[in-house]
């Protein structure tokens, strides 16, 4: 086969791959939502918020939720997501009436390659194919007509480092926090989003992710 033949097929899988819809639910772009009118409204003291909260994920990852965020459909136990791989987080607090918040945490059922937690990360997206997929996936998932706000790279979250990417939403549609990580051996993926379109935003965001830990996996090294 010759290498012309070979960047044509490249290319109309590229073209086939790109035109794919999210596969995910949490993937897809989400729009505003215009508040109630009293959506804005400061809690009565009976209706307190809930304060930060431990979540239990699989494979013994364990985050911190800021006040005023809660697991979407718990039941009876906010804080406990132990059996499930994919959960989405929610922000409650009067001022997320209009940021509307929300955070999307994704597992991988098996562990990722290489020779440590640095290695494996660096490799999530080391090749320029994987970053420029990486890219495309983010935008789709924004909005149509979204842009790069803070490009791909390496980024610091309390005491682990990531590789996040950040998007600016066109008008009415939510901009996005893209982030993975590795900690001992196990990837752990968040999806943030917010209408928020001040130079400060996913500040809650960031603290939930820089809260990631696996105590069980530290306890055993």
């Amino acid at each position: 086969m010759t290498d012309a033949l070979r960047r044509g097929r490249a290319m109309l899988l590229l073209s086939y791959l790109l035109a794919i819809a999210p596969a995910h639910a949490e993937d897809a772009p989400e729009a505003i939502a215009e508040p109630a009118p009293d959506a804005i409204a400061t809690p009565e003291a009976g209706d307190a918020l809930p304060g930060p909260t431990v979540l239990r994920l699989d494979q013994g990852f364990v985050l911190d939720l800021p006040a005023g965020w809660v697991l979407e459909e718990a039941d009876d136990d906010p804080g406990d997501a132990t059996g499930r791989r994919v959960v989405r987080v929610v922000c409650r607090t009067p001022a997320c009436a209009r940021t509307q918040e929300t955070c999307t945490l994704r597992l991988r059922t098996g562990p990722v390659e290489g020779a440590d937690d640095a290695a494996r990360l660096a490799g999530l997206h080391a090749a320029p194919l994987s970053r420029y997929f990486r890219l495309r996936a983010v935008l789709k998932s924004t909005s149509p007509g979204a842009s790069i706000r803070r490009p791909i790279g390496p980024e610091r979250f309390g005491p682990r480092d990531w590789i996040a990417v950040e998007t600016e939403a066109a008008p009415r549609f939510k901009s996005g926090l893209f982030a993975e990580t590795v900690i001992g051996g196990r990837y752990l993926g968040a999806i943030c989003k917010t209408c928020e379109t001040g130079p400060v935003r996913h500040e809650s965001a960031r603290a939930l992710l820089a809260s990631a830990r696996r105590p069980a996996w530290s306890a055993a090294r």
